[in-house]
């Protein structure tokens, strides 16, 4: 009787198709095999069902639900076929669609780490920067406070999501003597946008910057006071106000451990 059968092992290595996703095929109603026996729980094929087997696993690979290819073999006609084959492409393109969206931002994000890992070699290091004008969004009103700097770094948060924005660089203007009053303060917040429309306002005017990068909580560290005398040492003259800025928006870090870049205009 069973000259003309297949046992489940058998179909699977005939098909590429794992054991326990034949029987799954089977539970929902997909393919059940064309005899059990019910003595020994085994099962068993036909050619036939071979065949629609390998024609399961390709419409599979293409994309197809198990409902689309339920309905495919209960209808069995071009014009349904084809309807099927469409909804299928539809989504298909949609989904390419997604996965280069996640493949740019991938990509952005790996060149965002490697240069932050570049940039940590850097921490320390005065160096002298023609930086261009770099336009963006200005928050006005100073903060003296981590409370008050948090409300205000929350309405921007607030302002980015409800306008559908995106930020590349955030960061502060600081007056010195603002800054020697109170290493809180900080005079405007300032966002560049990676959608240019949005970014209307110059937040770093361009020119010349003694720059240094600093690792750390920067309210807690010296690095003003050293760079200060550096552009003292080097015959330069610093500009009122500094810029802080940081590029890494993921915030994945500890703030021990946070990269920000401090720009002094000197004249």
């Amino acid at each position: 009787m069973f000259d003309d059968f297949f046992t489940i092992g058998d179909v699977s290595k005939s098909t590429n198709i794992p054991i326990s996703t034949l029987r799954y095929y089977d539970k929902v109603g997909l393919l059940s095999p064309a005899f059990k026996n019910e003595e020994t729980s085994y099962r068993y094929y036909t050619p036939k069902q071979i065949i629609m087997l390998k024609i399961i696993n390709h419409m599979r690979n293409m994309g197809f639900s198990i409902e689309y290819i339920k309905s495919h073999f209960e209808n069995m006609n071009y014009d349904h076929t084809l309807e099927l084959f469409q909804k299928v492409l539809l989504d298909t393109k949609a989904e390419i669609k997604r996965l280069k969206s996640v493949e740019k931002d991938l990509i952005e994000a790996c060149n965002r780490f490697k240069t932050s890992f570049e940039l940590e070699q850097k921490v320390g290091i005065p160096f002298i920067e023609e930086t261009p004008g770099i336009k963006g969004v200005i928050f006005g009103g100073a903060t003296h406070s981590l409370p008050e700097l948090h409300k205000a770094l929350k309405n921007v948060d607030d302002f980015e999501l409800a306008n559908n924005l995106h930020p590349v660089l955030r960061g502060f203007k600081v007056s010195f003597n603002n800054f020697e009053k109170n290493r809180f303060t900080k005079d405007h917040l300032i966002v560049s946008m990676r959608e240019e429309g949005a970014n209307l306002s110059v937040i770093i005017p361009a020119g010349r910057y003694v720059c240094v990068y600093g690792k750390g909580i920067f309210e807690e560290d010296d690095i003003v006071e050293k760079l200060l005398v550096w552009i003292k040492e080097q015959g330069y003259t610093p500009k009122e106000d500094f810029y802080l800025t940081f590029t890494d928006l993921i915030m994945f870090k500890s703030k021990k451990d946070f990269l920000y870049l401090l720009r002094i205009p000197i004249i």
